[in-house]
């Protein structure tokens, strides 16, 4: 491996300075450092203005946030993902800053392994006209976000319909979405390697209001009922588009995937177990809860 990409947050400063520290140590080892003209790495703002065939890797500097976005672009670019935390909780982090040059190393020699992780394609579609296309790697969620006040959206399922809901939204996620908005609204956490969406509404006014698992073979519909305003589609919690009354979203598995690079030595239980139960008053030092010896 010789060719890497940085991508940073360009909101930290703390990130930039460490961009030029990494690209710098990485050159010394004799890596090709890929980069726009008078920086060091990808701010998240550059990703859509270059192509990025042939990197044998990207290094990620941010939270999920920053990885999320990462993904999306470099997935169809076939192009692994490091993480390195420098958010608050960085779940879908590999490593700490103080082991992002060790962990380097051992990218560059090629001692890891790769996790695939699916993705979401989206399209929006009004009156038999696609309006938008967009790509999700958490989750994409419909709801109202502007008022304490539901909304009404039938759910299709292989063009069957399974319910009308009058919820605050719904929420159709990927298995690495799991653990995010749909974990907070009730639904359950799935292994991240699986290939399977859930669909779960949020706060329901039904009794049927369990999350709903689905192959990544299906195709799942939403259908806009409410002529209420700022009714919204959101993809990964980082862009929105209006929705109107009658408007349908379109969701299924999508063709790319993300490679995130893992060393093996943290397993996808072990990080449920020290990320989610993050404490944000005592911060990560807080003690896990006790497995009372059973492994």
């Amino acid at each position: 491996m010789t060719k890497i990409a940085i991508i940073f947050n360009g909101r930290s400063e703390e990130a930039k300075a460490f961009c030029q520290k990494l690209a710098q140590y990485l050159i010394a080892q004799g890596a090709e450092v890929f980069h726009p003209e008078h920086k060091y790495g990808f701010n998240l703002d550059d990703l859509k203005h270059y192509q990025f065939t042939g990197i044998d890797a990207a290094v990620v500097l941010g939270g999920d946030g920053t990885v999320l976005a990462s993904g999306r672009t470099m997935a169809k670019y076939n192009v692994p993902l490091l993480g390195v935390n420098m958010g608050k909780v960085g779940f879908l982090t590999e490593v700490e800053v103080s082991t992002a040059f060790s962990a380097c190393n051992r990218m560059l020699a090629g001692d890891y392994q790769l996790e695939q992780r699916m993705l979401l394609q989206s399209a929006l579609w009004r009156q038999e006209k696609m309006l938008t296309s967009a790509t999700a790697f958490n989750d994409i969620v419909v709801n109202n976000g502007s008022y304490a006040r539901s909304v009404v959206l039938d759910l299709l399922i292989d063009g069957k319909l399974i319910n009308a809901y009058q919820a605050d939204g719904l929420i159709v996620s990927s298995p690495t979405g799991s653990t995010g908005y749909s974990f907070s609204a009730g639904g359950p956490i799935v292994a991240c390697q699986m290939d399977l969406m859930m669909i779960t509404p949020v706060c329901p006014h039904s009794f049927f209001s369990r999350t709903i698992i689905v192959s990544a073979q299906s195709n799942v519909e939403i259908v806009c009922r409410s002529a209420t305003e700022n009714i919204a589609l959101t993809i990964d919690g980082q862009f929105a588009s209006p929705l109107n009354q009658g408007d349908v979203l379109k969701v299924a598995a999508a063709k790319d995937k993300v490679q995130m690079i893992r060393f093996g030595e943290i397993c996808f239980y072990d990080r449920i177990r020290s990320k989610l139960y993050y404490d944000f008053n005592l911060g990560m030092d807080a003690p896990l809860p006790s497995n009372n010896g059973r492994y």
